[in-house]
């Protein structure tokens, strides 16, 4: 915990990493919460990680005999480091003899908007030029495989260079997740690379949650761990991240010892302790999930839980809230006319539960929730706020995504 005024936090993750200021009112008391964190890793303990692997032989000695690999990577909206990662995989499979023209790096981001050659690059650097393809999932393609139904009859389908690819690995992280209790692992596969019908089915007819629970208790991540090992994901890569982005811990192994051990670690990295604290408000700042609208419950859940009204402070990489699962194909959505803020009045500013500033309000972005209070204008939000919460004691979570509140007041 620290006092501090003027705040500042990191933003942009997903386009324009920077340091930004911030300036509450005068009369607000501010305490800063950051996560446990942990000391970030060298190369050497990445190194480490990968020799000793979790419920599995090394990579390397695991791709032995293959002639296809599929290294399936999350997308921009994470904070997962693609890069050095990925070069540390192909190392192991250098070694193991897998041909580089037969190395696919597939960008699985679910049903969300496939990335842009620009954001692959991006994402990938170095990489690129390393690997055989790099293919950005699209969820509405039909260059899929049906593997088979899980025993929740999910149907599935997903990307087909992967399900024939003799090696498979995950590559993601390992952070608290309201349907699933914890993202990362599996989930590379379902939704990651999954046809759209799979995930439509999976996101509304499996149960999930709670937010943060083991991950055996929530059935959601029982369904995608039974299609990871329908396609055949072969191994997971699961990183623990700090607030910063820079890397807490790594597993690397069989694909559900591995995410199941990253969370053990993220558990006590993501462990933000309020000592009794009792906040009147608690600012979430959305870094490093604040790629686009679709993020925003990995932010607000985490402030919430400290019991009292949250404002969320984010900047879109993208700020266009399209979800293949809930709005369909994107080319029709994008013809619809964008939404609107709402009115910024006296009663909404009394009852909100939840605040948002984002540079994007208004410019992009209206919220789905007509509850909400947003402006683009951080003076002008803060004027309205201090009415409703004069003297207020705040809690600032700088990386509420990664944040697990305890012990509040």
């Amino acid at each position: 915990m620290s006092k501090k005024r003027p705040v500042r936090l990191r933003v942009g993750a997903g386009y324009n990493d920077r340091e930004a200021t911030f300036f509450p009112p005068a009369d607000w008391d501010i305490d800063v919460f950051p996560h446990r964190g942990a000391s970030p890793m060298t190369e050497a303990g990445i190194s480490r990680a990968f020799s000793r692997s979790v419920g599995a032989l090394p990579i390397r000695e695991t791709a032995r005999g293959a002639r296809t690999a599929a290294i399936l990577v999350d997308d921009f909206r994470r904070p997962t480091p693609a890069e050095p990662l990925c070069l540390a995989i192909l190392d192991e499979l250098r070694e193991a003899g897998v041909p580089r023209e037969g190395i696919s790096i597939i960008l699985g981001g679910g049903a969300h908007r496939t990335m842009t050659q620009l954001e692959n690059k991006h994402r990938l650097g170095a990489v690129m030029g390393q690997v055989g393809h790099v293919i950005p999932h699209d969820a509405f393609s039909t260059d899929v495989s049906f593997v088979g139904l899980t025993s929740r009859a999910t149907p599935v389908l997903v990307n087909r260079v992967a399900a024939e690819a003799d090696f498979s690995v995950s590559v993601s992280t390992a952070y608290p997740h309201t349907l699933t209790g914890w993202g990362g692992g599996a989930k590379m596969v379902l939704p990651g690379i999954a046809h759209v019908s799979t995930s439509t089915f999976h996101h509304t007819r499996i149960s999930g949650g709670p937010w943060g629970c083991a991950p055996h208790l929530s059935p959601a991540r029982l369904d995608i761990e039974e299609a990871a090992a329908l396609m055949g994901l072969t191994m997971s890569v699961c990183a623990v991240m700090n607030g910063d982005k820079t890397l807490a811990g790594l597993r690397v192994g069989d694909p559900t010892r591995a995410h199941r051990s990253a969370v053990k670690l993220a558990r006590k990295v993501c462990e933000t302790d309020l000592a009794g604290f009792s906040p009147d408000l608690v600012i979430a700042n959305a870094y490093p999930f604040d790629g686009d609208p679709t993020q925003l419950s990995k932010t607000t859940i985490p402030g919430q839980r400290c019991g009292c009204p949250v404002l969320v402070i984010i900047d879109f990489a993208d700020p266009c809230p399209w979800h293949g699962v809930y709005h369909g194909p994107r080319a029709p959505y994008m013809k619809k006319p964008p939404g609107v803020v709402p009115e910024r009045t006296p009663e909404l500013l009394r009852d909100a539960q939840v605040f948002l500033y984002s540079p994007q309000v208004g410019k992009g972005f209206a919220p789905a929730d007509s509850t909400w209070y947003c402006d683009h204008d951080w003076d002008r939000l803060m004027s309205a706020m201090t009415k409703r919460f004069p003297g207020a004691n705040v809690a600032v979570l700088p990386s509420a995504p990664l944040q697990m509140p305890i012990n509040v007041g």
